[in-house]
């Protein structure tokens, strides 16, 4: 039994730390799925996109209908799960993402491609708050944004794991073998998510007048901090989906072998997974409030190694730079978010930032696809595209120094 203790409006839960280690793999496991589905389609697209006979804004547009679906489905998961449970909606969400992650092997044209991938990420998106939700109502003050940090490492295996597979077994297999795995494991899982706690929120006879969503959002001074998570959110997402999406093609469009291209996303998701749980352990030990700003210089570092550099060894060294501070910094920041919330909007908080989030993640795989295809002023081609990202890592490295210098984390 779980152990609860009343906290105002809130039952505060607790739980062993056996079962605590039990919802950060269950809950990593699903970001390990998110991940490797989020690398297989950028994996598979040099060869399914040709096959559907799709052009760079197509395809762009394709990338950013999963992104569309995962705005959705943060927003709806995120407010559902403070009425419903984070578990209840979660099992809802990864059944929903594997069914159709699976039914991306059977599209044949742009329209279905488009349509599986759009209610793959309504899944992915509605899974997001509850993960996050459910580390951060459970782990202890001391270790949450460790916990977060830790699940969300999840993603980038899942990542580095979908390009080890397709080294190994692409040519074998074919593409299609990415999205059977990436489909079928999800339904599997859900056997595993009926033991997680559901947390929710208990509201008290006499609590008094609802709070709207507006002022769970912005009242109580927590307007400057929510506009400035969602211009953060908003930016980073822009710039690690242009790179989850098209960084094997951006090789492979420098004039390097897909191998390579296969490589510089297992390099990614391999550093980035060391760069997560490293950031999340400073987080915790010393403060985000140092830590976030430094991450984002050492982000920058590594964007202007992957726009001005053009051979395949200091192309692979700024990657990996890139991906441990990109990572670390924006799975941090997941486990930061929550707290500027009290606990009966924390999925509200945290659905929206992630949905502010993929807003972000669908306009970056559409500027690269037209950057790629048309240009935009100066910036064209692969170098242009990472160029382009620039601009935009310096407004968020800003924003994320305005927020963690002046907004106010809610304690328990």
């Amino acid at each position: 039994m779980e152990a609860v203790t009343r906290t105002g409006t809130m039952l505060a839960p607790k739980i062993s730390p056996v079962r605590m280690a039990f919802l950060i793999l269950t809950c990593g496991l699903i970001m390990v799925l998110e991940g490797f589905d989020i690398q297989a389609l950028g994996i598979a697209a040099p060869i399914l996109m040709p096959l559907l006979k799709l052009d760079p804004v197509q395809s762009g547009q394709v990338f950013s209908a999963a992104q569309a679906g995962v705005v959705l489905g943060a927003l709806l998961g995120g407010v559902l799960s403070d009425l419903w449970g984070r578990r209840n909606v979660l099992l809802m969400a990864v059944l929903v993402f594997g069914a159709f992650n699976l039914s991306t092997v059977f599209a044949h044209d742009f329209t279905t491609l488009l349509w599986a991938r759009a209610l793959t990420g309504f899944g992915l998106g509605a899974a997001m708050p509850n993960v996050i939700g459910l580390a951060v109502e459970y782990a202890s003050p001391k270790n949450r944004v460790k916990a977060v940090t830790a699940i969300m490492a999840g993603m980038p295996v899942g990542g580095a794991s979908a390009a080890l597979f397709a080294r190994l077994y692409f040519k074998d297999l074919g593409w299609q073998s990415l999205f059977y795995i990436g489909g079928i494991i999800p339904i599997v899982l859900t056997l595993l998510i009926l033991f997680l706690p559901n947390a929710k929120t208990v509201r008290e006879a006499d609590s008094g007048p609802k709070t709207g969503l507006l002022s769970a959002l912005f009242g109580g001074g927590r307007a400057p901090s929510t506009l400035l998570l969602w211009v953060v959110f908003f930016l980073t997402s822009s710039v690690l989906y242009m790179i989850l999406n098209w960084l094997p093609s951006l090789m492979t469009q420098r004039g390097m072998d897909v191998q390579v291209g296969q490589m510089a996303s297992l390099v990614f998701n391999l550093v980035s997974i060391a760069g997560t749980l490293i950031m999340g352990a400073i987080i915790d030990r010393f403060g985000y409030k140092w830590a976030m700003p430094v991450a984002y210089m050492g982000f920058l570092a590594g964007m202007c190694g992957m726009a001005f550099t053009g051979t395949a060894e200091p192309l692979m060294i700024s990657v990996g730079i890139t991906g441990f501070f990109l990572l670390g910094a924006q799975y941090s920041l997941n486990g930061v978010s929550p707290m500027y919330y009290p606990k009966s909007a924390r999925g509200l908080g945290t659905g929206t930032a992630i949905a502010f989030g993929r807003v972000g993640s669908i306009t970056g795989p559409l500027m690269a696809g037209y950057i790629l295809k048309t240009g935009i002023g100066p910036l064209h081609g692969p170098g242009g595209v990472a160029m382009a990202m620039i601009p935009l890592i310096v407004v968020a490295g800003l924003a994320v120094t305005l927020l963690t210098a002046s907004a106010r984390i809610l304690e328990d």
